[in-house]
């Protein structure tokens, strides 16, 4: 399991980081305090996006193609 700190500063940010999630095979989820969403889900990733402090979870060890696409969304390893 990796962690993450994520920020999206455009609405674009979320649509492509949502593509991204489907496109990867594993589960990746968001954190927001107790608060945790399917980042496949853009209605759940749209409903977090303006949290202050985001954590992208990735369940997988096996997941460098997916964090290349959203390498520009992170912020600091967790």
């Amino acid at each position: 399991m990796l962690k993450y700190s994520v920020c999206f500063r455009r609405p674009e940010d979320i649509t492509s980081f949502v593509n991204a999630a489907n496109q990867f095979e594993g589960d990746v989820d968001l954190v927001s305090g107790r608060i945790i969403v399917d980042a496949k889900s853009v209605m759940g990733v749209m409903a977090l996006s303006e949290s202050d402090k985001l954590e992208m979870v990735v369940h997988s060890d096996e997941s460098p193609d997916f964090l290349n696409r959203v390498s520009g969304l992170i912020d600091a390893v967790v």
